[in-house]
């Protein structure tokens, strides 16, 4: 059989934004390529009956960029944002545009500068609302020349109601602030809006509101304050609650359902336990469905409002690993998700909850014939006790006993997981280093989520303390275990998987080679760059201009002269996360070193890659680099 490739990595096609129709007898989705072939990204809309009694249909075609379908509220049309018109200009923009659900010519409903985003349906099914820039429905001119002034950056968007019948656009609101998320009420009198000062991120910590806005008069009113940009905003089919999976202001770290009890004015929370909740949706007036990470896997649980209880649910086979969003039907019967596993990439599910989902999609046939690692979920103690988790891939075809290259890949964040998900993309690369040889262990250190707030917490204000020795512990459980050849030990990792990486190699001599993508190497630079910049200094005892010797103390550039492991750095060049500033100096300072290093840099990538040839690029780098140090 074949062993999986670069190749087959950037092969894929991943669905995306599954809805189900308000009937609940079609989902809508979209695909698109994990690479794709040009520098602006292309994808097409896609349904199919939910009891699979048609092959899946092909609703939009062509280079355009077609994502983000709504379905109208009978069902017969169905709203998407597309770049079609504007896919060759410099300013690339999506416009609305309707077509019938059940094929047809598409009609283009806007025409804004700089495009609209976050489509909804009105619940009378007689406009569509989007977000559109303020600036420029002010009659804003961009600047004469290509210049960009800082305190002009900021485009924050507003709500407008764009009718079907031809009229013109209006807006809703809110009076002020850039709108993040927005849902209608059940009656279409009101709406709940995630309003922050701007669209940067730097302006969302403990600045992100959720309002009311009334539809008539425009009047809001604030409902609560959040930490962080919601995951995701549900009203209940009474109008009575909204459903909201957050974090409120004084407790990092601590997503919870957060309940608003619209008619009392009350809050309150639910209590995750030791499980990170990802969604939230009503089953009923008083019935949520919860989708959570707990430990690797999701889980779903049906959630009683009025008694307080909650019981688990199996709408898809235990194993894998659902997406957020999910999307329910207008009865709340129906619904329709993405789910992946270790052995199966992604796909479209929908059903009936209570019955079951089946699997409508089969996005990858050229997997057949490709013979996948087995990815086994392993468990170590750190230095203190707690217990760690992780995944360990071996080679198709190792024989047990067997000892093996081992190379660590380490997840970014540290708010994530390696969960039970499709190891085999640009970003993850288990199934890629496995098919090439290698054993590869994926650990989730203590700020993982997926085990309650405590463990997502527990790494804050000691990055690269307890954290880096949770690694090097799953490194000694995999020799101890026989895998791993102590000889022929790589590391590797992507954004705050990087930074560790980086962080390691200037703390221990047992890694023969390491990957640093996207890293963060020098604390105080990177905060001074990012466009986080208050969610980095959250991760820290206080802000930078306070405290300074802490950030440069954590800092990988700062132990420069330790290091000796020959290190790859990749980047994006447009990365603004983690801008490629911090490659450059981890680099120049290891070539200054006489350390053997390498910088590759990818045009017009982002903190994702998203181009084709430079993931295809970028995986045959690590694998070839992995294979010159670790060798025999």
């Amino acid at each position: 059989m074949r062993r999986y490739t670069p190749e087959l990595a950037v092969s894929l096609q991943v669905p995306g934004d599954v809805q189900v129709s308000p009937d609940g007898s079609r989902v809508a989705w979209v695909t698109a390529p994990i690479g794709h072939a040009q520098p602006a990204p292309a994808s097409s809309l896609w349904w199919r009956q939910v009891d699979g009694t048609n092959e899946p249909r092909q609703l939009t075609a062509g280079d355009a960029e077609d994502r983000a379908p709504r379905w109208s509220p009978d069902g017969r049309l169905i709203a998407f944002l597309s770049d079609r018109e504007q896919r060759a200009q410099p300013d690339r923009a999506h416009q609305l545009w309707i077509i019938p659900s059940e094929g047809g010519t598409a009609q283009r409903l806007t025409s804004f500068r700089r495009g609209v985003d976050l489509p909804a349906w009105i619940p009378d099914g007689r406009a569509v609302t989007v977000t559109v820039d303020r600036l420029i429905l002010a009659g804003a001119e961009d600047p004469p020349v290509d210049v960009r002034v800082a305190s002009l950056l900021p485009r924050p968007r507003v709500i407008v109601r764009v009718p079907l019948d031809g009229g013109p656009p209006s807006v809703l609101g809110p009076a002020a602030g850039h709108v993040w998320d927005y849902a209608w009420s059940p009656t279409g009198h009101e709406l709940a809006a995630v309003v922050s000062p701007s669209d940067l991120l730097d302006s969302t910590p403990d600045q992100t509101r959720v309002i009311l806005l009334d539809a008539s008069t425009r009047a809001e009113r604030e409902l609560l304050r959040l930490a962080r940009l919601p995951a995701s905003l549900a009203w209940s089919p009474d109008g009575r609650r909204l459903a909201i999976v957050g974090i409120l202001p004084g407790h990092p770290d601590d997503q919870r359902v957060i309940l608003l009890d619209l008619s009392r004015g009350h809050v309150s929370t639910l209590d995750p336990g030791e499980t990170t909740p990802l969604w939230a949706g009503w089953l009923g007036e008083r019935t949520l469905l919860i989708l959570s990470a707990a430990g690797l896997w999701t889980r779903f649980d049906r959630y009683e409002v009025e008694t307080g209880t909650s019981c688990p649910l199996e709408p898809v086979p235990a194993g894998g690993w659902v997406t957020p969003l999910a999307s329910l039907s207008l009865d709340r019967r129906t619904l329709g998700l993405i789910r992946q596993s270790p052995l199966s990439p992604p796909e479209v599910w929908a059903g009936q909850w209570a019955e079951g989902l089946r699997c409508l999609t089969e996005l990858n046939p050229q997997l057949a014939g490709v013979e996948l690692a087995p990815m086994e979920p392993v468990e170590w103690q750190a230095s203190d006790g707690l217990a760690i988790q992780g995944w360990v891939l071996t080679p198709p075809g190792s024989r047990p006993g067997e000892r093996l290259p081992l190379v660590v890949d380490i997840h970014g964040g540290p708010s994530a997981v390696w969960g039970a998900t499709f190891h085999a993309t640009w970003h993850d690369w288990g199934q890629v280093l496995a098919g090439a040889g290698f054993a590869v262990l994926l650990p989730n250190p203590r700020g993982s989520t997926g085990r309650g707030a405590a463990f997502t917490a527990a790494n804050r204000n000691d990055l690269g303390g307890g954290d880096a020795d949770d690694v090097l512990r799953g490194v000694d459980w995999c020799v101890a275990q026989g895998v791993a050849d102590p000889n022929r030990l790589g590391v590797g990792g992507w954004s705050y998987g990087g930074f560790l990486t980086a962080w390691l190699i200037g703390h221990t001599d047992r890694f023969r080679a390491a990957v640093c993508g996207a890293a963060v190497t020098n604390w105080a630079s990177k905060v001074g760059t990012t466009d986080i910049r208050p969610l980095n200094e959250d991760r820290f005892p206080g802000p930078l201009h306070e405290q300074p010797d802490v950030y440069w103390e954590r800092s990988p550039v700062r132990y420069l002269g330790r290091i000796k492991t020959p290190t790859l750095i990749v980047h994006g060049e447009a990365d603004q996360r983690v801008p490629p500033g911090q490659g450059l100096e981890l680099y120049l300072g290891l070539r200054e070193a006489g350390v053997p290093t390498e910088l590759v840099l990818y045009p017009r990538q982002k903190h994702a890659f998203h181009e084709r040839a430079h993931q295809l690029d970028l995986l045959r780098r690590i694998v070839a680099w992995y294979e010159r140090w670790l060798a025999e």
